[in-house]
């Protein structure tokens, strides 16, 4: 199951990081047409966000690039784990992980 930055760095990924950081550094002519199509999506949805919200993924971000490159790696493992699920998985692992964080405060 993914920590609790690792639910962090999935709204970050989804929402907010750029390419770079989503596909593993690569530069933006490395990604594939529709890496680059969903990053500039999440680009454009995250320029569409209040700017308190921008600021709290901003500082995950930074939180997430100031970890050591085998743990920024995890995450990214967890990440892809997370998106290759099928739908039922996929919501049954975000139910669970909202009683998780209910449970935590």
């Amino acid at each position: 199951m993914m920590s609790r930055f690792g639910g962090a760095l999935l709204a970050v990924l989804v929402v907010a990081a750029p390419a770079a950081a989503q596909w593993g550094g690569r530069a933006w002519q490395q990604l594939s047409p529709e890496e680059q199509r969903r990053a500039w999506q999440n680009y454009q949805r995250y320029q569409q966000l209040p700017q308190q919200r921008q600021q709290l993924y901003q500082n995950r971000f930074q939180r997430f690039q100031n970890l050591p490159p085998q743990e920024q790696q995890r995450l990214r493992q967890n990440y892809e784990a997370y998106r290759n699920q099928n739908p039922a998985a996929r919501q049954q692992f975000n139910e669970r992980y909202r009683r998780w964080k209910g449970q935590q405060r």
